[in-house]
């Protein structure tokens, strides 16, 4: 017995077969044939990916096929799951001028009760609003809007147009307490229940492979499909983070902190973004970081150092380690605060600092925005996973459980902790028991380095609200003159 899950990311689509047992028995990736442009993808790439990385699976999945994928897109697809143009993707800013236009509105009709989180300007439903203005035309020809890469290939595959709790959280259109459209905030941004698709859970068997996919795809007719769910809530599944207060960190090209919290109506507030859990009522409050590995990279070419010379060097320099403290926003922050504009820089550079000293304050700073971070949602008492391409540096993850002054579990395969996630969903539709993974990895902090960690904490926040100052002073600088 065997799974097949399938990840539609940004740039590639990648596929891994497991045992039930949850031993991984094949991957294969598959780029698209157009990278993405101005915020666009066609759906039929995606397509062509899934039958480009099937075919080069010595084995086939004999159980099941779970999905996961990008979330937050508007997706216009016809009766035939066919796309009637090219997918607007969750980083297009189309929505922008309408959220501005609406925003005072939705906050006088509360709509952060409804939704869990307050509106913000890449919510589909502004997507959906852009599109109706700028062109009509297309906007009429969709019979149906989805919101999730792996929501398109569902109904090509089963030839049902369903979505899952987590990808409807990034709407702006999800009654977050029901798990089920908003009436209300359907009406205000002019759109049907018929337009959109049935929510169903993550590990809800949505239907059985089609004969004619089948075919296309290379699979046997009538496999289940399990709907899956988007990729933040299937990685924080398949870190560990299950029960609640578990926290899990992502170290990819950008960064986040997830914790799964279960929470009344009550107790939300505006201070982080939340997504419904996959497959419970609990919550999974994410806190976004912006430069992660994006700024590991830029050090590689800011220092001209390769990757394996940067982290030796780094290594010799974490035996004595110097004070200088890194921002990393280089393209600006999410959060803990909204920033767009602020910038990233090193703080307290002296004249004895050399490359692997800069070098180590990066993965250092990234680290202490990750603490920022864990500050704003409660370092709680649950267990804390690494996953991502960032958890298989071993002093990257030291140096975070340094900072954290906790425990880290990094799993045997960090950067298949989405596939994972898949896997166990897979097995809960299934009715079977998601055990038999690798025991983690534990990086223990270092007790030696706990008041240091402090120290370098209160400099990143004093150096954090000065970088802040600067780029607001720029703004106003930047200002035309009366």
């Amino acid at each position: 017995m065997t799974i097949l899950v399938l990840d539609i990311g940004s740039s590639s689509l990648k596929a891994a077969l497991y045992s039930i047992g949850g031993v991984l028995l094949d991957r294969a990736d598959a780029a698209y044939a157009k990278a993405m442009s101005d915020h666009r993808q066609n759906p039929d790439d995606w397509w062509q990916a899934v039958i480009a990385a099937i075919g080069k699976m010595s084995e086939k999945p004999t159980s099941a096929v779970v999905l996961t994928g990008t979330m937050e897109n508007l997706i216009p697809v016809d009766l035939h799951a066919r796309p009637t143009m090219n997918a607007i993707l969750y980083s297009d800013p189309v929505g922008e001028p309408f959220f501005a236009q609406h925003a005072e509105e939705l906050e006088r009709r509360n709509a952060i009760a409804t939704l869990g989180n307050a509106p913000e300007p890449l919510m589909t439903a502004f997507k959906a609003m852009a599109l109706r203005a700028t062109d009509p035309d297309a906007f009429a020809n969709a019979r149906y809007f989805l919101p999730g890469a792996k929501d398109a290939i569902v109904y090509r595959l089963t030839g049902r147009a369903v979505t899952d709790p987590v990808t409807a959280t990034t709407t702006g259109l999800m009654d977050f307490e029901r798990r089920d459209w908003s009436s209300d905030l359907l009406a205000f941004f002019g759109l049907s229940r018929d337009q959109l698709p049935e929510i169903m859970p993550a590990d809800a068997i949505v239907g059985y492979l089609e004969q004619r996919a089948a075919t296309e795809i290379g699979l046997a007719t009538g496999l289940p499909v399990i709907n899956g769910c988007g990729d933040a809530g299937a990685t924080t599944l398949g870190s560990g983070a299950r029960s609640n207060g578990d926290t899990s960190l992502h170290l990819g090209t950008t960064g986040w902190v997830a914790r799964v919290l279960e929470e009344s109506p009550g107790q939300r507030s505006g201070n982080f973004y939340r997504l419904a859990h996959p497959i419970s009522k609990q919550t999974i409050a994410i806190a976004p970081i912006l430069s992660a590995g994006a700024a590991i990279r830029w050090a590689h070419t800011a220092l001209n150092l390769d990757p394996a010379r940067a982290e030796a060097l780094a290594l010799e320099a974490d035996s004595d380690p110097s004070d200088v403290v890194f921002l990393p926003y280089l393209s600006g922050e999410r959060s803990p605060f909204l920033d767009l504009d602020v910038r990233a820089g090193f703080v307290g550079i002296s004249a004895n600092a050399g490359p692997g000293d800069l070098y180590r304050s990066v993965l250092e700073g990234v680290g202490l925005a990750i603490s920022a971070n864990l500050d704003l949602l409660g370092h709680g008492t649950g267990e804390v996973s690494l996953v991502g391409g960032g958890a298989l540096s071993p002093l990257w993850s030291q140096i975070i459980a340094d900072l954290l002054g906790r425990p880290l579990n990094v799993p045997a395969d960090p950067v298949a902790a989405t596939a994972l996630g898949g896997w166990q969903i897979g097995c809960a539709a299934l009715g079977i028991d998601a055990i038999g993974q690798q025991a983690p990895h534990i990086v223990e902090p270092r007790t030696d380095r706990l008041n240091r960690s402090e120290r370098l904490k209160k400099i990143f926040d004093a150096a954090t609200r000065h970088a802040r100052s600067l780029a607001s002073a720029d703004r106003k600088l930047e200002q035309p003159e009366p």
